[in-house]
């Protein structure tokens, strides 16, 4: 029997709507969906390589439990019954005898899991539930977005009217955009000759494309935005009607903003005030404008206040909620309750939340344990200790910082129960090791209201491999069996409840159903305009557009945005960049991965077989390096090996380092995570940024030298593909 079913892809966050090819309980086939709203036909290589992902053989099919000292990589199978009859008598035992605080959860990045992944912890009780991403990776920015407007915002590719240029902002989506379909849309826009203009300190595939480059200091972004800012204030190049008239804060943002002049922010950011006043010029021209940035921006102690500098510059320009422009989310997300209500106050002030009010329920009803500290709190007890940990999406050993750290803490847990796709280095630190679904074996919603939210797409289970579970299954079934309410039977009474969601906020969708919503596979409602004027209001407690923020003032912060230097630099710190003279940026990512995923699925492995440092080749030069050669980048805190790419276009003082590496070909139940993983390099201890506490990941301090046994890693690789 043969069928062909539409789905929606999840080899990243998501968007692409596929056609899967099903023969006998079989996957057979894998293509682009020309109706998919989103990526109407195209997609790329992490999504047609699904059937290649789902029955590799290296893929976990069962759970498996411990047998041996933690880390040694022996396991046994056991079935799902005994699988969570354990996990819910340790964990049972944890939090009877030590309170629900003593229990963490941490996910990674967003899935079809996540929505549930929150309802989780609070129907385990536990303050401590935390992301090894939210924190660094789209938390600040959509902060930054529902503080100062309400909502969200993005490109708006898909409306009537097409943007006239984009402004992007430490990202690449043309690469590794958080969303599959986004990377469409701006390569369509660079090929039309749409004006580009980028800020990064890496020549990316946009930034060669762009009508302008600025390429600042890694972690000066906020003062470059807060000198754009004074240009376009300064020169009379803001709209009048906006800033004036719908704006909270106006004259005040512009009395902060003339000590930021580009005179003074040129040797803050080494980008030359002449081009800051360009930048601001060509912006303030390009109507409709938008906006595509990233999360190079929000790995700093300076995250929250520059994502809302930055913000702020298509708004004050006229470009907000205007067709081509930087577009309102239509908030139809279809999510599932998180059940705030089920988590205590008396516990949440438990919660390991580091006492920034982004986290800890000042500016946002959901609480955000910091994952440093819950981590640290594994190792040292303080404030008192983490014994059980859930893990799921999300690699912790490589994805968080200070990879060492993460170690030796994961290493002191009473029960550690870990679920993924495949055998990974976090998982040879658990107890018990879960098979994940992957997104073809899942019924489940997809959308994204922190892009605009311009579709809402099915997910669909058309397969079963072995005995893979979807996490929400998991999480259903552990709190039924720890006796919890997790308020929903099955998984179709979940996506029903999301989709009564979207009713209420969408009365047109009322009455919609899972079993009627998976045939139509995919709904784009109709994109409206200029939204505040026609509510005659914001969605923010002044109603306004807030460049003072009325609820970080309140919660004790600047109201305003600012910038202060970053800890670890040549500026904060001459002493350690005696010893470690380059800075080093962290994060650079590309195509066939996602995060940390996909290094044993050889058609993708083939395509980037191992992890490059970009540097200057004067850089190069003088630390005797040639294109290609396996090199050292050290710190304080470690080291680690990558090979090296010649850039001439890289600023000679910095170094830009892929993350995510671990090699699944390795020997050993470690799989070399502390060979090439950047997070060894990496702080996540304060300081944090005083907000949002995010922690800072692309402005550090290193030293480069050559690496003459690295050729191993090669002659390791090549056996393996060998064996194919």
């Amino acid at each position: 029997m043969k069928t062909v079913t539409r789905a929606a892809c999840r080899g990243c966050h998501g968007g692409c709507m596929y056609l899967l090819t099903v023969e006998d309980g079989r996957l057979v086939k894998a293509v682009p969906d020309p109706e998919g709203p989103l990526n109407r036909g195209r997609g790329c290589v992490k999504g047609m390589s699904i059937v290649e992902q789902v029955y590799h053989p290296d893929r976990l099919t069962t759970p498996l439990r411990r047998v041996g000292e933690r880390g040694s990589g022996k396991w046994e199978s056991v079935s799902w019954d005994e699988a969570l009859d354990e996990i819910a008598e340790k964990m049972g035992a944890i939090r009877d005898t030590y309170g629900p605080e003593a229990l963490a959860i941490i996910s990674g990045t967003g899935r079809h899991h996540l929505a549930q992944f929150w309802r989780f912890g609070n129907v385990l009780g536990t303050p401590n539930a935390t992301s090894s991403g939210a924190l660094i990776c789209l938390g600040p920015r959509k902060n930054a977005g529902d503080l100062t407007a309400g909502h969200f915002a993005g490109v708006d590719y898909y409306g009537p009217v097409k943007p006239a240029g984009i402004l992007v902002w430490g990202a690449n989506p043309a690469v590794s955009g958080a969303d599959g379909e986004l990377q469409w849309h701006i390569k369509d826009a660079a090929r039309a000759g749409t004006p580009l203009i980028v800020v990064d300190p890496q020549p990316t595939e946009l930034a060669r494309q762009a009508r302008l480059w600025l390429r600042p200091r890694p972690g000066t972004d906020g003062a470059l935005a807060l000198a754009i800012l004074n240009v376009l204030f300064e020169e009379d190049l803001y709209d009048h009607d906006f800033c004036e008239n719908w704006c909270h804060g106006f004259a005040e943002l512009r009395q902060r903003c003339r000590q930021w002049t580009p005179e003074r922010v040129e040797p803050i950011t080494w980008v030359k005030a002449e081009d800051i006043r360009a930048a601001a010029r060509l912006t303030a021209s390009l109507k409709p404008l938008s906006m595509e940035w990233g999360c190079a921006i929000e790995q700093s102690t300076n995250a929250f206040h520059t994502c809302r500098a930055i913000f702020m510059i298509p708004a004050v320009t006229g470009n907000y909620d205007v067709p081509g422009g930087f577009v309102e989310s239509m908030e139809i997300a279809p999510t599932e309750s998180p059940l705030f209500e089920r988590l205590s106050p008396d516990m949440a002030a438990k919660g390991l939340l580091g006492g920034y009010p982004q986290n800890d329920g000042r500016m946002s009803p959901k609480l955000f344990a910091h994952p440093y500290l819950v981590l640290n709190a594994m190792k040292t007890g303080k404030p008192y200790q983490i014994r059980g940990l859930f893990s799921n999406a999300n690699n912790t050993l490589i994805s968080v910082p200070d990879s060492r750290h993460t170690y030796e803490c994961l290493k002191c847990l009473d029960y550690f129960v870990y679920m993924d796709f495949f055998m990974t280095p976090t998982a040879q630190l658990a107890d018990i090791v879960l098979p994940a679904a992957l997104w073809p074996e899942v019924d489940s919603l997809f959308c994204m209201p922190e892009f605009a939210d311009q579709a809402v797409l099915a997910m669909r289970k058309v397969i079963q491999v072995g005995q893979c579970w979807s996490d929400q299954d998991f999480m259903r079934e552990l709190c039924r069996r720890m006796g919890l309410d997790y308020g929903a039977d099955s998984q179709e009474e979940l996506l029903n409840q999301s989709l009564a969601e979207m009713g209420r906020r969408r009365p047109e969708y009322a009455g919609l159903t899972w079993e009627r919503f998976k045939d139509l596979g995919a709904i784009q409602p109709q994109r409206t305009y200029y939204n505040y004027k026609r509510r005659g209001r914001f969605d923010t407690p002044t109603g306004k557009f807030e460049l003072w923020s009325t609820v970080t003032e309140k919660a004790g912060g600047d109201p305003l945005p600012t910038w202060t230097e970053v800890p670890e630099s040549p500026v904060s710190r001459p002493d350690l960049a005696e010893r470690y003279p380059l800075i080093l940026t962290t994060g650079g990512r590309i195509q066939p991965y996602f995060i940390s995923n996909n290094r044993q699925i050889k058609s993708l492995r083939r395509q980037a077989p191992f992890p490059i440092a970009s540097l200057h080749p004067d850089t190069a030069k003088a630390a005797g390096i040639g294109e290609g050669d396996w090199i050292w980048i050290e710190n304080q805190r470690g080291r680690v090996t990558q090979k090296a790419h010649l850039e001439p276009l890289m600023d000679p003082r910095v170094v830009n380092a892929q993350m995510g590496w671990w090699y699944p070909e390795a020997d050993g139940p470690g799989y070399d995570w502390d060979v090439s993983n950047v997070n060894v390099l990496t702080c996540g201890d304060r300081p944090h940024d005083p907000v949002n506490g995010a922690y800072q990941l692309r402005a550090l301090l290193c030293r480069v030298y050559p690496n003459p046994d690295g050729r191993a890693i090669e002659e390791r690789y090549q056996a393996w593909m060998e064996k194919g």
